[in-house]
């Protein structure tokens, strides 16, 4: 019996579908998509919930996909109470259970902001209170995997991509196909992404395949490893659009300001700021070789996967 935190959501709906072990969803909300595996309502920051869960239903492994990691309207408090807490729950109803595997989905933001491309070898410093606070969910469970028998295997992903998906790439698709989007510069920056069925599968690998007892971690990304521009452009194409043009990044920045404005005013999360400018600009290079090093291959590249979740936007766009 399998339990996953946050399986209703959109990496969790995947899970669901891919494997063959009976599943039991522990999440905050009801899945948005439909599921043949059971449902408890749940907060992995309320102990007593999380461990009658875990004892009455037999579980034996956890995968904790449950996280704060909006980028907008969390505070510090919060991301701390549910990537470290949270995590530290799942380890204590780990051991009062006797289940010797878990799998927690991290981050490539334990790495901070890095001038080179980020690689299992380097010491995580990370820069903002996400990937701090996913890093402090790391050495809690390296605090459990550390003791005799217990398996921690640990993914930091980068963006994750895909049909279902209404985040980050489907608003960068929704801006493409509506025209208002513009190349920040010259747009040579790398930005790593991974598809979300390419993460699952490489996910299922590690479970069946590595033979690692105590603490494991991986890098997830996607080859090849597109450009913010070479990215944009792939979605243009398939959205059958010119491709966006480029605009230098100050002008950019300075159309932004009203928009800065508003999100102040309003507090509402807009398509369009200073911050989104910034942040597409930025060069997030993670390399993830050591996953495929254990055999994996993935089943799509970016540009399938890109394609397929265009696909799909086209599809409920269209309604």
């Amino acid at each position: 019996m399998l339990l996953i935190t946050g399986g209703s959501g959109f990496i969790g709906s995947y899970f669901n579908e891919k494997m063959y072990t009976e599943i039991i969803n522990f999440d905050l909300r009801k899945p948005i998509h439909p599921t043949k595996h059971k449902y408890i309502k749940g907060d992995i920051c309320n102990y007593d919930e999380l461990n009658k869960t875990v004892k009455e239903n037999n579980i034996q492994t956890i995968i904790h996909l449950a996280a704060a990691h909006h980028d907008f309207g969390i505070s510090e408090d919060e991301y701390f109470k549910v990537n470290e807490f949270g995590t530290e729950n799942i380890c204590k109803v780990a051991e009062e259970n006797n289940i010797k595997r878990i799998v927690f989905y991290s981050s490539v933001a334990v790495y901070g902001d890095n001038k080179k491309p980020s690689t299992e070898e380097m010491t995580p410093i990370p820069s903002n209170h996400y990937g701090a606070s996913k890093l402090a969910g790391e050495a809690k469970l390296k605090k459990w995997a550390d003791k005799e028998g217990n398996q921690a295997i640990v993914i930091r992903p980068c963006l994750v991509y895909g049909p279902r998906n209404t985040a980050n790439m489907y608003n960068l698709i929704k801006q493409i196909d509506s025209g208002n989007f513009f190349n920040v510069g010259k747009g040579n920056n790398v930005k790593s992404i991974c598809f979300v069925e390419n993460i699952v599968e490489a996910t299922i690998h590690l479970m069946n395949t590595d033979p690692h007892k105590g603490f494991s971690f991986y890098n997830y990304a996607d080859s090849p490893q597109l450009t913010s521009k070479e990215t944009a452009n792939h979605i243009s194409e398939c959205l059958g659009k010119k491709k966006p043009v480029s605009v230098p990044k100050f002008l950019l920045q300075i159309g932004a300001i009203p928009f800065d404005i508003l999100i102040k005013v309003t507090g509402k999360n807009l398509p369009v700021s200073s911050a989104r400018v910034n942040k597409f600009a930025t060069e997030t290079y993670h390399k993830a070789e050591k996953i495929l090093k254990t055999g994996f291959k993935p089943r799509y590249d970016n540009y399938q996967g890109l394609k397929k979740m265009v696909e799909w936007y086209k599809v409920i766009k269209n309604g």
